[in-house]
């Protein structure tokens, strides 16, 4: 992972979901309101029977519109967040494991090469010193990459659900263009309207299935915090959860 390509490769692809949510959500409910005048104006010459079937039609679409508009509510209060989570993420790499990465080989190659010659009680504590501290190093590389993948988990879950949200919601203000497009007349009005249901409807169901499926996904990430408190708690490596002391003051 590099520097940038949080933006590129996750943070743009979730806001483009947001900007489709946005411009979707109100075509989808424009439109709507659009289906719903159309159907005041021709009322008059719609009998009882007609007004009942096109009402019990406009409730089934309003309501799968409802069930969507709660997600989007719901998605919107949350984006700032999994920004930041997508970004932290990527700074346990950048910031964190890249840099301490590099103290590796540090910590056990000699300064000079005369300390190769070394002998003694001396070279033997310095030696185990440098063990000790290599394998602090290496313990927290793997730590700063556990936590950033857990993490990421997580953000790439949310990313997801926006992406799959945003198809959802395309896709019914599509659905109600084309029934508001086919319904300018008293005759198409009512099967206009009993098609968008039925489309609708299946729509909703199958992306709110799927959604389900992504917020489970989700959830068990969130339920691998008992692996991050093993991690985090593991201190054979960090005595005390502190880095071991090079010397003895």
């Amino acid at each position: 992972m590099q520097p940038g390509t949080t933006d590129v490769e996750y943070g743009e692809p979730f806001n483009k979901a947001f900007d489709q949510i946005r411009s979707g959500i109100d075509t989808a409910v424009g439109t709507f309101n659009d289906i719903v005048d159309e159907v005041n104006d021709w009322k008059w010459l719609l009998g009882p029977a007609a007004l009942w079937w096109i009402k019990q039609n406009l409730d089934t679409t309003r309501a799968a519109l409802d069930a969507v508009l709660d997600r989007v509510d719901y998605a919107l209060e949350h984006q700032l967040p999994v920004l930041s989570l997508i970004n932290i993420s990527f700074r346990w790499v950048n910031d964190v494991k890249t840099p301490i990465s590099d103290l590796s080989f540090v910590t056990t190659e000699p300064v000079n090469e005369n300390l190769a010659k070394w002998t003694g009680d001396a070279a033997s504590a310095y030696h185990a010193k440098a063990v000790k501290q290599k394998a602090a190093v290496d313990e927290s590389v793997l730590k700063s990459e556990f936590i950033s993948q857990w993490l990421f988990k997580i953000a790439k879950a949310n990313v997801d659900y926006a992406v799959e949200l945003a198809k959802i919601v395309t896709g019914l203000a599509g659905k109600l263009v084309q029934a508001a497009t086919e319904a300018t007349t008293v005759i198409d009005l009512p099967w206009a309207i009993s098609t968008l249901a039925k489309s609708v409807g299946d729509l909703v169901t199958a992306g709110l299935d799927t959604l389900l499926t992504i917020g489970q996904r989700f959830v068990d990430a969130l339920g691998n915090v008992r692996d991050i408190a093993t991690q985090v708690g593991d201190y054979s490596k960090l005595p005390e959860g502190r880095w071991p002391q090079a010397v003895r003051g």
